[in-house]
Protein backbone atom coordinates (compact mmCIF):
# COMPACT_ATOMS: atom_id res chain seq x y z
CA UNK A 1 0.00 0.00 0.00
CA UNK A 2 2.81 2.40 0.88
CA UNK A 3 4.53 1.66 -2.45
CA UNK A 4 1.33 2.37 -4.36
CA UNK A 5 0.95 5.68 -2.54
CA UNK A 6 4.54 6.66 -3.42
CA UNK A 7 4.02 5.76 -7.08
CA UNK A 8 0.82 7.86 -7.13
CA UNK A 9 2.57 10.86 -5.58
CA UNK A 10 5.52 10.55 -7.98
CA UNK A 11 3.14 10.44 -10.96
CA UNK A 12 1.29 13.52 -9.71
CA UNK A 13 4.48 15.55 -9.29
CA UNK A 14 5.88 14.36 -12.65
CA UNK A 15 2.79 15.52 -14.54
CA UNK A 16 2.61 18.87 -12.72
CA UNK A 17 6.31 19.50 -13.35
CA UNK A 18 5.65 19.24 -17.10
CA UNK A 19 2.59 21.50 -17.12
CA UNK A 20 3.15 24.77 -18.89
CA UNK A 21 6.49 23.80 -20.47
CA UNK A 22 6.97 23.96 -24.23
CA UNK A 23 10.12 23.96 -26.37
CA UNK A 24 9.58 25.13 -29.95
CA UNK A 25 10.34 27.78 -32.52
CA UNK A 26 8.01 30.77 -32.53
CA UNK A 27 5.36 30.55 -35.25
CA UNK A 28 4.15 34.13 -34.82
CA UNK A 29 3.95 37.05 -32.42
CA UNK A 30 0.75 39.08 -32.23
CA UNK A 31 0.40 42.41 -30.49
CA UNK A 32 -3.02 43.67 -29.50
CA UNK A 33 -3.01 47.33 -28.49
CA UNK A 34 -6.47 47.53 -26.95
CA UNK A 35 -5.74 44.65 -24.63
CA UNK A 36 -2.15 45.74 -23.88
CA UNK A 37 -1.25 42.13 -24.66
CA UNK A 38 1.39 40.25 -26.62
CA UNK A 39 0.56 36.75 -27.88
CA UNK A 40 3.38 34.30 -28.62
CA UNK A 41 2.45 31.24 -30.70
CA UNK A 42 4.91 28.33 -30.39
CA UNK A 43 5.07 25.94 -33.36
CA UNK A 44 2.94 22.92 -32.50
CA UNK A 45 1.07 24.80 -29.78
CA UNK A 46 1.34 24.91 -26.00
CA UNK A 47 2.16 21.52 -24.45
CA UNK A 48 0.25 20.43 -21.33
CA UNK A 49 -1.75 23.67 -21.02
CA UNK A 50 -3.39 24.76 -17.78
CA UNK A 51 -7.11 24.10 -17.38
CA UNK A 52 -7.89 27.79 -17.97
CA UNK A 53 -6.21 27.68 -21.42
CA UNK A 54 -8.99 28.39 -23.93
CA UNK A 55 -9.89 27.24 -27.40
CA UNK A 56 -9.50 30.66 -29.05
CA UNK A 57 -5.80 30.10 -29.79
CA UNK A 58 -2.79 28.06 -28.79
CA UNK A 59 -0.44 30.71 -27.42
CA UNK A 60 1.19 32.25 -24.37
CA UNK A 61 0.46 35.85 -23.49
CA UNK A 62 1.80 38.64 -21.33
CA UNK A 63 0.81 42.25 -20.68
CA UNK A 64 3.06 45.06 -21.85
CA UNK A 65 2.52 46.69 -18.45
CA UNK A 66 4.63 43.98 -16.78
CA UNK A 67 8.01 45.26 -15.48
CA UNK A 68 10.20 43.47 -18.07
CA UNK A 69 7.69 43.22 -20.92
CA UNK A 70 9.71 45.32 -23.36
CA UNK A 71 12.76 43.12 -22.80
CA UNK A 72 10.62 39.98 -23.24
CA UNK A 73 9.23 41.26 -26.52
CA UNK A 74 12.63 42.34 -27.83
CA UNK A 75 14.31 39.00 -27.11
CA UNK A 76 11.35 36.98 -28.41
CA UNK A 77 11.41 38.96 -31.68
CA UNK A 78 15.13 38.19 -32.08
CA UNK A 79 14.44 34.48 -31.43
CA UNK A 80 11.61 34.57 -33.98
CA UNK A 81 13.77 36.25 -36.61
CA UNK A 82 16.69 33.85 -36.02
CA UNK A 83 14.35 30.83 -35.92
CA UNK A 84 15.82 29.67 -32.59
CA UNK A 85 14.25 27.07 -30.32
CA UNK A 86 12.71 28.63 -27.22
CA UNK A 87 11.87 26.93 -23.94
CA UNK A 88 8.66 28.53 -22.63
CA UNK A 89 7.51 28.24 -19.03
CA UNK A 90 4.12 29.53 -17.98
CA UNK A 91 2.75 30.53 -14.61
CA UNK A 92 0.38 27.55 -15.04
CA UNK A 93 -2.42 30.07 -14.76
CA UNK A 94 -4.25 32.56 -16.95
CA UNK A 95 -3.35 35.80 -15.15
CA UNK A 96 -2.99 38.45 -17.86
CA UNK A 97 -5.79 37.04 -20.00
CA UNK A 98 -8.49 34.64 -18.84
CA UNK A 99 -8.07 32.16 -21.72
CA UNK A 100 -4.31 31.91 -22.23
CA UNK A 101 -1.40 30.93 -20.04
CA UNK A 102 0.70 33.82 -18.83
CA UNK A 103 4.34 33.55 -19.83
CA UNK A 104 6.57 33.31 -16.77
CA UNK A 105 10.02 32.98 -18.36
CA UNK A 106 11.76 31.57 -21.41
CA UNK A 107 15.18 30.35 -22.56
CA UNK A 108 16.60 30.79 -26.06
CA UNK A 109 18.55 27.80 -27.41
CA UNK A 110 21.32 27.95 -30.01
Amino acid sequence: MRGLLLIGLFSLFSVSALAGNTTAKIEKILMYEEGDLVYVYPEGGVKNPASCHGANGDYYSFKMSRPRAKEYLSVLMVAFTAQKDVFFRSREACIDQSVSETLSYFVIHR
